[in-house]
């Protein structure tokens, strides 16, 4: 079947689509409510149950992670990542509504307008014959909103092997999916002076405020040589009183790239600082999130999905951002990955998120597509 002709079949599937995401965002599924995340995952056993998966679910203290596998006789395996797990916008129940072509619901856009993308990729297998010759396994975490703690461990094992792994996370805002994204790293330090008397005897003390100051200012300097490396100093302390002359102060920064190797740079570039002038600093930095690079198999991966999208017209660009996804941990592990395969949209972690109903047909053709021919 051709990608207008499975167009036309998903034209046909909107109001299918609209009523399953409406049974998706209705249940609620903050970060950290396991309660609520374990009767979300009871939901979409029951959903996609018609298409005979083999269920596996995974106890986490977040909420269980749910596997679903399709096909289980085909020896190449593909998967399609998504988390459960939203953002709490409102302590108010938030409404479905639809407004001209936008569809809003707390979570439609990031990400579960890509759970029910999932769901109808599979109608479309089951329903016109059609086959992918792959392995399919539907993952859903609890805690991707909070840096997927729990989940993690498991992505790297249950994903490595597989040919590539979809992940339907908010789109560029022209619709274009995710190539790059900024790895993070977080550094924590403690500098320690000596308290005197800042009156009477301020020349026996050592400020480990300025110096804190001037620890930015050494690091801002260090980061010179590394144009591409963006560093934050995000929350600073010290002193214990407006008379004395501080004996310690904290800082805690990131440092974020495009680049996994310009972050190691930057590591241990870090780890060289022993003190600012006479102020003793102990510093730490460790990677919190890896880059996602465009390296040679997730550049393949993007070609074939440009390919796709210009056989029936959809035009897919490709962008890069700032925040990061599990797709960056799995891509930073040697495994295939194509991020922001989302429906167009916006409002994410707020409470008027919302898709475009427009977009549906156009990225189940692409999601089906790359599903079968990857």
């Amino acid at each position: 079947m051709n990608s207008e002709e499975l167009f036309v079949y998903f034209e046909n599937q909107r109001s299918d689509f609209i009523r399953i995401l409406t049974s998706l965002v209705s249940h609620p599924t903050c970060s950290k409510d396991a309660d609520d995340l374990n009767r979300f995952i009871d939901h979409l056993e029951n959903l996609f149950q018609g298409f005979g998966p083999s269920v596996q679910r995974i106890p986490t203290a977040y909420g269980d992670i749910l596997s679903l596998s399709f096909f289980q006789k085909e020896k190449e395996r593909l998967v399609l990542l998504a988390h459960g797990d939203t953002v709490k916008v409102s302590d108010a129940t938030l409404p479905v509504k639809i407004e001209g072509d936008k569809f809003f619901g707390n979570g439609c856009y990031d990400m579960k307008n890509g759970i029910a993308l999932f769901y109808f990729f599979l109608k479309a297998l089951h329903e016109l014959g059609l086959s992918c010759h792959k392995q399919i396994e539907i993952l859903c975490t609890p805690d991707e909103e909070i840096g997927s703690p729990a989940s993690t461990p498991f992505l790297l094992k249950q994903c490595r092997g597989a040919k590539a792994v979809l992940l339907p996370e908010p789109c560029c805002p022209d619709g274009g999916v995710k190539i790059r994204r900024k790895g993070v790293a977080l550094l924590r330090a403690r500098l320690k002076g000596k308290a005197a008397h800042s009156g009477i005897e301020p020349e026996k003390g050592r400020d480990a405020n300025r110096g804190l100051v001037r620890l930015v200012a050494q690091i801002d300097a260090i980061l010179e040589k590394y144009p591409d490396v963006s560093f934050n100093p995000g929350i600073v302390s010290g002193g214990i009183g407006t008379n004395i002359v501080s004996p310690e102060s904290c800082l805690e920064g990131e440092f974020r790239s495009y680049s996994n190797r310009l972050l190691k740079e930057v590591i241990k570039a870090m780890g060289t600082i022993r003190n600012v002038e006479d102020v003793e600093v102990d510093i730490s930095v460790e990677t919190h999130h890896p880059a996602l690079e465009f390296d040679a198999k997730n550049r393949k991966l993007y070609t074939l999905a440009k390919k796709i999208g210009d056989s029936f017209g959809y035009e897919l660009p490709s962008c890069s951002t700032g925040g990061a996804s599990d797709g960056s941990t799995l891509s930073s592990a040697g495994i295939p990955v194509l991020d922001g395969l989302g429906m167009k949209g916006g409002g994410a972690h707020t409470p008027d998120e919302y898709i475009e109903l427009s977009d549906f047909s156009y990225r189940a053709v692409l999601l089906t597509k790359l599903g079968m021919e990857i």
